[in-house]
């Protein structure tokens, strides 16, 4: 299966390629703050590679479907109270990777739930513009 990222022509961008430049590592970064950014990279590449290998099917833990939308969520920890939401669907032999963001482990406020509901919704969005065009995307590397 091909990994691909959704490519938002408004925007002039991929929104999860866009998200996972905040973990490439700069001479900036101190040695465990990159270590820690690269670990997270793998992570998540793992999970999308192992995805991959199963037909996009959702495979908890690794990966699940939500509830009243038309995508997948796979989920890695970023530090103990902030876990990373990566939404994916699959498009003939294709796994478009479509929306990345944040959202605390452990949310009970409708606050809290309001802000992931509006990035499922931007999700959603993606998915539906996707649609119509898909021919606009860029590969995943």
């Amino acid at each position: 299966m091909d990994i691909i990222y959704y490519y938002d022509n408004r925007l002039g961008l991929s929104p999860v390629k866009e998200y996972f430049k905040n973990y490439l590592v700069s001479s900036k970064d101190l040695d465990y703050i990159a270590r820690r950014k690269l670990k997270i990279l793998a992570d998540i590449d793992a999970k999308i590679n192992f995805i991959s290998k199963n037909q996009a099917r959702p495979t908890p833990p690794i990966s699940k479907p939500l509830h009243n939308y038309n995508f997948f969520e796979i989920i890695n920890s970023k530090d103990a109270k902030t876990l990373i939401r990566i939404l994916y669907f699959r498009y003939q032999n294709k796994i478009v990777l479509l929306h990345a963001y944040e959202k605390p482990a452990n949310y009970r406020t409708k606050r809290e739930r309001r802000k992931v509901d509006i990035q499922n919704k931007l999700a959603q969005n993606y998915l539906n513009k996707f649609k119509l065009n898909p021919n606009k995307y860029e590969k995943y590397n």
